[in-house]
């Protein structure tokens, strides 16, 4: 038997809340520098770091909507959204090279946006649940990892400094 799928009010509430919770985190670290916030929010401008304003607030928000029902499609929802802020990250700002942060805050809200819409339509077999909570897992051990000691790598650098994502050729 195939369940209904709708949009609903419950969607709409939680976008609005996981949207205004995530650009809070934006600037949680600068407002409250401490070991408790550096891991939750942004501690630079890197587009990896930016990866914590969307993870975070979607994983609450998805758990809290959905709790142990469309587990496979909210966690699968939670990665691939995770993952469009790296990939539009690194086209847009390193590949095009274009700094416009107008662009960042549309692709957030969408990207928002379909955190709450996505895990209603996906159908992702309840087989991969156990991959995908590892794959979430191993995300958030990357979060924590990659806050202590960023590697040497663009998608890591702070884009606030001057020149941040300027190759040199030597």
């Amino acid at each position: 038997m195939k369940c209904k799928r709708e949009l609903g009010l419950d969607q709409l509430r939680t976008f609005v809340c996981i949207t205004i919770a995530g650009a809070i985190l934006h600037g949680l670290f600068d407002l409250w520098p401490s070991i408790l916030t550096e891991f939750a929010a942004p501690v630079n401008e890197s587009i990896w770091e930016h990866v914590k304003i969307v993870f975070w607030p979607l994983l609450i928000g998805l758990s809290i909507l959905y709790g142990g029902k469309r587990l496979a499609n909210w966690l699968a929802t939670l990665l691939l959204c995770s993952g469009g802020v790296l990939v539009f990250g690194w086209l847009y700002h390193i590949v095009i090279g274009n700094p416009s942060g107008f662009a960042d805050i549309a692709f957030y809200v969408l990207l928002m946006a379909a955190g709450c819409i996505l895990p209603v339509f996906l159908e992702v077999s309840d087989d991969w649940t156990p991959l995908l909570l590892g794959a979430t897992i191993l995300v958030i051990g990357l979060l924590v990892t990659f806050t202590i000691m960023p590697p040497d790598f663009l998608l890591f650098h702070d884009a606030s400094l001057v020149d941040a994502w300027l190759v040199q050729t030597c």
